[in-house]
């Protein structure tokens, strides 16, 4: 498979498809569009070139700086998305670090994976997306079911109930909601959907059949860390 610049361009083409049917139906989305393929470039090539360097010097402070900064960035991004929460930020920094370390550090000390950056890197990165959704779709439910439930939880409290129990239904329903994007996942993989890091190994020249094994512990992974990430 070529991988030049070349075909990087010609990919734009799948980009204006996009910009000439939102427009058609004004949709308005297309400076979004435009402005997420420039960002999405500059970006990927930036990381590409940082990963490059980290993955040469290949030092443990640089490799837990690289993820702390990557964890920062997500929970930033998923606390803007929920302002309306009171420590929003807080909340998802510490989520997403507890779901992030607890299942790379399992993974390192049970020797599953490498301490080797090109393998601990990626795997930080597609634990952390994944407990970013998480944690966004949390806070996002348990705002809504505590702001819809007001009268509710208020005439529980007024029985005697602590605050936890009170709230004890709509966490409930937070942490499914949060947990829904993995468990249905986890359902179709293989035949719906083939994930990104069997489908990045099959293209990189990987046989299938260990393809098929790499993506069972990473699937088995985010599937830990979403549930720490949205329990917490």
């Amino acid at each position: 498979m070529l991988t030049g610049y070349y075909q990087v361009l010609m990919a734009l083409v799948l980009i204006a498809v996009a910009v000439v049917l939102s427009r058609w139906q004004r949709a308005r989305l297309e400076k979004d569009l435009l402005v997420g393929t420039v960002r999405a470039f500059v970006q990927l090539v930036a990381i590409g070139y940082a990963l490059e360097f980290i993955f040469d010097l290949n030092h443990p402070l640089l490799i837990l700086l690289t993820i702390v900064i990557m964890i920062t960035v997500g929970a930033h991004t998923a606390a803007g998305r929920v302002r309306e929460v009171p420590s929003a930020f807080g909340i998802a920094l510490l989520s997403m670090s507890l779901g992030t370390f607890f299942t790379i550090g399992l993974m390192l000390l049970t020797r599953i994976i490498s301490t080797d950056p090109k393998y601990v890197i990626p795997l930080a990165g597609m634990t952390i997306g994944n407990c970013m959704i998480a944690t966004t779709l949390g806070l996002e439910r348990i705002h809504a079911e505590i702001v819809g439930k007001k009268e509710k939880i208020e005439a529980i409290l007024a029985l005697g109930a602590s605050s936890r129990q009170a709230s004890l239904e709509s966490c409930c329903v937070s942490v499914r909601a949060a947990m829904t994007p993995i468990v249905n996942m986890m359902k179709v993989i293989g035949l719906v959907q083939l994930p990104g890091a069997m489908t990045g190994m099959i293209l990189a020249g990987a046989s299938p059949v260990e393809a098929v094994r790499i993506q069972i512990v990473v699937i088995y992974m985010l599937a830990s860390a979403v549930g720490i990430a949205s329990l917490s």
